[in-house]
Formats: C-alpha cells, sequence, structure tokens
C-alpha cells in the first residue's frame, strides 16, 4: 500500500506534458474528433484509501468513472461505450499497475511519482504495442 498511500490525493492533467496520446487513443478505438477533443481535456485524477479499499476517480468534461478495487483482487470493470474488462491493480517495482484483459485488446496502466508529479504510463497491447505517458501536477 505504500504506493497507494503515494497517489492519494488529487491530480491534474498537464495537457503539454503527454507523450503519444493521440497514437494512444487511436490504438483503443477512438476516432478522429473524440482523439482532439480528448487529448485537450483537463482531465482530473482523484485517489483515495480507506483501509484495503482504494478508489480511483476520473473526472473530464462533465464526465466521470470510479473504480473502486482491493489490490490483488479481479474484478469486472465497465468503461466507457460499455466495453467490459477483467481488471487487477497490484504494486509492482515501486508501482501500481493496472492491467485489463478483455475485447478489444488487453492493456496495462502504471502509476508513479516521480519528481513530485503523477506519471500514468498506459499501453495498448495491440499489435504492435503502443503506448503514452501522462503527467499530473498535485492539484
Amino acid at each position: 500500500m505504500s504506493v497507494v498511500k503515494s497517489l492519494v490525493g488529487t491530480w491534474k492533467v498537464d495537457t503539454n506534458a503527454s507523450e503519444n496520446l493521440g497514437a494512444y487513443l487511436k490504438a483503443v478505438g477512438l476516432t478522429g474528433d473524440m482523439i482532439e477533443g480528448a487529448s485537450k481535456l483537463p482531465v482530473e485524477m482523484k485517489w483515495t484509501a480507506n483501509g484495503n479499499q482504494i478508489t480511483q476517480t476520473m473526472k473530464a468534461k462533465g464526465n466521470s468513472h470510479k473504480t473502486v478495487f482491493t489490490l490483488g483482487d479481479e474484478f469486472t470493470e465497465t468503461l466507457a461505450g460499455g466495453r467490459e474488462y477483467k481488471t487487477t491493480f497490484t504494486e509492482e517495482g515501486g508501482k501500481l499497475v493496472r492491467r485489463q484483459k478483455g475485447t478489444p485488446f488487453n492493456s496495462t496502466s502504471t502509476y508513479q511519482v516521480v519528481g513530485g508529479q503523477l506519471v500514468e504510463t498506459r499501453t495498448c497491447e495491440s499489435s504492435p504495442p503502443v503506448s503514452c505517458v501522462r503527467k499530473l501536477n498535485k492539484a
């Protein structure tokens, strides 16, 4: 839980510090206008921990998505568009790792605090794999 404790709080995406986000969004199925809009949206990510229960809430342009989980326990997560994934969060090597298995792709995301910023790395396990990095600042 030490990694999770470092994430607790509210973080805002630095839209100027994203790397390869458009290519990642295309790989996961978003199209032109959706990619452009998503790339510029101010995103807020909030992490809370209550005992073993951890909550991640993402907010962007009036939409929000809440994920509640326990480290190591697989659960079914429903994302935008109704896509369902089997998701597991673990702590590995100083990072919080999220693994999602489902159709049309599997993906892995890592979260870690580096130099005071939350660094989120997402990888779509398509062929070939496509990754992006987003950096968030404490709000």
